[in-house]
């Protein structure tokens, strides 16, 4: 038997997705935005979506420089993700208050996060208002991971990255599970 939900509420039902840090910056502003909205959309180009609040400053930031940094943290770094998710990049630096540390960008101008994992610098393509969020269409331009954490997938065994549920709920991938195609 099947329990109805808010529509709202609705939304959880595509989640869990990895929890990043969106990273961006305009005329020598750096912010971080928690994001739990991101996705693939292409294979060539290499494409993703990124769904930021209109209420952030990040969609500024992001709209101004076309360009953005998606960081991949790992569950360690679920209070500061909280945080940058928590306050507003207007009133707080969020890199020093958080003490988090901004790495030079290799193919866009905004820097991407020390401590996260991984990191996809993203030159925006395309943009729309979607109600109370923007979507950003980016296509990639550079990507790291750190070597040990990699092996044609995310060694999740290795390293946990945060799945976001929904409200105050998280959890983290633990198996991998290969299967061939038939």
């Amino acid at each position: 038997m099947k329990a109805k939900i808010e529509n709202l509420k609705g939304l959880r039902l595509l989640n869990p997705g990895p929890l990043v840090l969106i990273s961006s910056k305009y005329q020598g502003k750096s912010n971080i935005v928690t994001a739990a909205w991101t996705s693939p959309v292409s294979h060539s180009p290499p494409l993703i979506s990124v769904s930021l609040s209109t209420k952030k400053l990040s969609h500024i930031l992001v709209g101004n420089s076309k360009e953005f940094t998606v960081n991949i943290p790992s569950i360690d770094l679920l209070d500061k993700v909280m945080q940058c998710g928590s306050e507003s990049g207007r009133n707080v630096d969020k890199f020093k208050q958080f003490k988090l540390k901004e790495v030079k960008g290799k193919k866009v101008s905004c820097p991407s996060i020390k401590e996260c994992f991984a990191f996809i610098e993203c030159k925006v393509i395309d943009s729309f208002l979607c109600g109370d969020h923007y979507l950003f269409i980016g296509e990639i331009v550079h990507c790291e991971i750190e070597k040990e954490f990699y092996n044609e997938c995310i060694d999740i065994e290795k390293i946990k990255f945060i799945n976001h549920l929904g409200g105050p709920y998280f959890t983290y991938p633990e198996k991998i599970i290969e299967k061939e195609r038939d």
